[in-house]
């Protein structure tokens, strides 16, 4: 766990910084198909060390404030602990009507990293809980990230990662919450007055060439509509290693499209394709993914 990345890392071109993220972290420290390491329970692998994580309000904190591409030397995941890494390209809609990395060609579009994962190992009649992270990488500055899950509760017993969509905003829909997830709710807002919302804001005031936009205009939410082409690779994948499932995807695959909601309005963003194979690997989980909260709604003051 005490993956670093190189001095002058932040100063980097985004090329720069995805071709070390994808060669020397995630590739270089690849798992065999044949040996990958088991899905895990929160609280199992460092118990105490990920209970003062959640505990302590300034530690859990950082998941709203550190900007990094990697995760703190030492510091555990607690939950997505495992998931596989690929390298894409984020392609804006010619009708967008956003701005920054959201923006149309020329000025919008970006390249990075999606990480696909569990919540956590599914264990008895829990259910799957997908999740993605997605990482713009832009120059000269700290990368964009968003999180994004269709159901806090998860999905059943539906095995396919792609089966439904995603947002970064859960805020107003899914409230039947069982224990764990209300616990967690309720650790989240010592720090957080919506824990459940994160905004789009750092996506649309900034190109990844690390220029400020004047004017930014923003969705409230983003929505991640998986492809056909992403869905059928589970089909008959039912009890397989997930991430030895993402790993058929060809490179070149539309995984989502993207919208953007304000109030009542949708509007189009863009598509995620992957530019690599999708890759689980020791440095793939050392990633790290803000979670981007408007300010206002921060509880806590450096």
């Amino acid at each position: 766990m005490g993956i670093e990345a190189p001095e002058g890392y932040e100063s980097w071109t985004a090329e720069q910084k995805s071709h070390w993220l994808w060669t020397s972290l995630i590739q270089s420290t690849a798992h065999r198909p044949t040996s990958l390491p088991g899905l895990v329970l929160p609280f199992r692998t460092a118990p105490l060390t990920e209970l003062g994580i959640v505990l302590r309000p300034h530690q859990l904190d950082k998941a709203l404030t550190r900007q990094s591409d990697l995760m703190e030397p030492g510091r555990p995941k607690v939950i997505h602990a495992k998931g596989s890494v690929a390298l894409v390209n984020f392609e804006p809609d010619s009708a967008s009507k956003f701005t920054g990395l959201l923006a149309p060609s020329p000025e919008g579009g970006a390249i990075g990293l999606i990480r696909m994962s569990l919540v956590a190992k599914v264990f008895r009649d829990a259910a799957y809980t997908p999740a993605l992270s997605l990482k713009l990488l832009i120059d000269a500055k700290p990368s964009a990230d968003v999180l994004a899950m269709n159901h806090t509760v998860g999905q059943g017993r539906d095995f396919n990662l792609f089966s439904n969509t995603m947002t970064n905003d859960l805020t107003h829909t899914h409230e039947e919450l069982r224990t764990a997830q209300r616990l967690m709710s309720v650790l989240f807002r010592r720090v957080s007055r919506s824990p459940r919302r994160m905004v789009t804001t750092h996506l649309a005031a900034q190109t990844q060439d690390g220029s400020a936009v004047v004017t930014p205009v923003a969705p409230d939410r983003l929505v991640f509509t998986p492809t056909p082409e992403a869905k059928a690779v589970f089909d008959g994948k039912a009890g397989v290693d997930f991430r030895l499932v993402l790993a058929d995807l060809d490179p070149g695959t539309v995984l989502y499209t993207v919208s953007g909601v304000t109030g009542s309005e949708v509007e189009p963003v863009g598509t995620v394709s992957t530019s690599t194979r999708f890759v689980a690997s020791e440095g793939g989980d050392r990633l790290f993914f803000q979670h981007v909260h408007d300010p206002a709604d921060r509880k806590l003051r450096s």
